[in-house]
């Protein structure tokens, strides 16, 4: 038959029951924060987690005890975490916010999280199926993703999405190697598939003008990104509206100094992660319009918690072989999705 897809487990299950919340926070914590609510015990918590590679995809099948969950962006960005977890609840729930907005969902519900914005819930004891994928393998396919955070699928589609996860961790501890590419892309089609209408109904929703107008706008970002030109100025003048006009367009992305800002920094970042990139720092940062050094390298260290040199460091190690030894955590399989 072959070997099946990579796989690792974990569980607190061996532990002494005074350490096993403080082991689950560990692994967790490459995209979590946790911690215990308030009056749980210690001894009484229990997680267990079984983590499957298919593809660019990373799917977790796991249990764990109640806790207070929070997602940190600026730590994520640091360790190079850039995905879309979707969720399926197939026991417990939660409840809190994401960017601001409250959320809430129940067994049986599919959540969509994107790691890279705020979130915070409260849990009890849970049993859930996760998808993580890379945020470009699902931008390409449905284009922008602003409002998906802490979107909760519980009719419809959201349904049929359900029972495809369920079905799907039951078939992957014995699901063939050779077979794990055609899984992932059978997996990121249905959700595609179950997304559609929802984001169809949000952008309904909203002005349809200024939806044309700031897909506009990120438009000419994208291609004027390596010119020193652009600044609100140009873009007002290329799109024919004001200043006011542009600043509302960019305000739910935290305005469109900071949404310029990373998209230049992000751009830099995965030109110093390519294989064989030997180009001067400064000469990279230059050609996304940076010309000064010292306020690069500060934005960068804000943005991503590191310097540009070590980004370069770590991603030159050649960590293929590690990241699918069997020994090998599933914090580090997400660390390094790749579209």
């Amino acid at each position: 038959m072959g070997s099946t897809v990579p796989t690792t487990h974990f569980s607190t299950s061996d532990l002494p029951p005074i350490d096993r919340f403080d082991a689950w926070r560990d692994i967790i914590s490459v995209i979590f924060d946790v911690d215990r609510i308030g009056g749980s015990q210690p001894a009484s918590f229990e997680a267990s987690v079984d983590a499957y590679q298919i593809g660019n995809l990373v799917i977790t099948d796991s249990t764990q005890g109640e806790q207070a969950y929070s997602l940190s962006p600026k730590r994520n960005r640091a360790a190079g975490i850039d995905l879309i977890q979707v969720g399926l609840y197939r026991s417990g729930g939660y409840r809190g916010e994401a960017n601001g907005t409250s959320i809430e969902g129940s067994s049986g519900d599919v959540q969509i999280l994107d790691l890279a914005r705020p979130m915070r819930s409260i849990e009890p004891a849970s049993s859930m199926v996760c998808v993580f994928l890379p945020r470009e393998l699902l931008q390409e396919r449905i284009g922008d993703l602003d409002g998906l955070h802490g979107v909760d699928l519980r009719f419809g589609m959201g349904r049929l999405l359900a029972d495809y996860l369920g079905l799907l961790a039951k078939r992957l501890p014995e699901m063939a190697e050779r077979d794990g590419v055609a899984a992932a892309n059978a997996t990121l089609d249905i959700i595609i598939a179950c997304l559609q209408p929802t984001l169809t109904t949000m952008r309904e929703a909203q002005s349809p003008m200024q939806e044309v107008m700031l897909l506009r706008a990120k438009g000419v970002i994208e291609e004027s990104l390596r010119s020193a030109r652009l600044t609100p100025d140009f873009l007002c003048q290329t799109l024919g509206i004001s200043r006011r006009s542009l600043y509302r367009l960019f305000e739910s992305l935290g305005g469109v100094h900071n949404y310029i800002l990373r998209r230049r920094l992000s751009l830099i970042k995965r030109t110093l992660e390519e294989a064989g990139n030997r180009d001067r720092i400064a000469d990279v940062a230059a050609r996304f319009g940076f010309t000064c050094q010292e306020t690069f390298w500060r934005a960068f260290k804000r943005e991503y918690g590191i310097s540009p040199g070590e980004v370069r460091s770590l991603s030159s190690k050649d960590q293929t072989n590690e990241l699918h030894h069997a020994d090998v955590g599933f914090d580090q399989w997400l660390r390094h999705l790749r579209v």
